[in-house]
């Protein structure tokens, strides 16, 4: 039994605003300066179709992104959508990530942000199990006594 819905409600707005203040700062890093945001990661751009590539893959759909979560912050009818989103893009970054460690090699800067990856994925699937724990109760309060016969003395 949860006791706690407005907490639950709450855990998912805080996660899903770190979310979209993680990848609005990522977009408006990339979207100013695509090329001193890849400098220290040692990608080289060569040409303005890599520099408009670099633009749209790491500033524009990190954008999109946050914009998404944030629509799904602002309704509590969408936070299981939002959490869920960060869900999937957490374990597809994670997944991607490893694979990058296992095929290329050990990173610190990969392991550095491996770390962070992996508690925000466990942080949004605590928040979908709480989430549709909070719905299910909810549903059995709101509509429970509706269903009820009622008894006549």
């Amino acid at each position: 039994m949860i006791r706690f819905p407005r907490g639950i409600v709450w855990f998912n707005r805080l996660l899903l605003a770190a979310a979209t203040f993680i990848m609005t700062m990522i977009a408006l890093r990339t979207l100013r300066d695509p090329i001193g945001s890849t400098l220290p990661l040692g990608i080289v751009l060569n040409s303005p179709t890599a520099i408009t590539v670099v633009r749209v893959g790491f500033g524009g759909f990190p954008l999109g992104f946050a914009i998404a979560l944030f629509s799904c912050l602002i309704s509590t009818r969408r936070l299981l959508t939002g959490v869920s989103l960060v869900a999937a893009v957490m374990a597809a970054a994670t997944v991607a990530r490893i694979q990058g460690l296992l095929v290329d090699g050990v990173t610190s800067y990969n392991l550095a942000l491996l770390r962070p990856e992996i508690v925000m994925l466990t942080l949004s699937l605590v928040a979908i199990v709480l989430e549709r724990r909070r719905r299910q109760q909810g549903g059995r309060v709101r509509y429970g006594a509706a269903l009820q016969p009622s008894v006549s003395r």
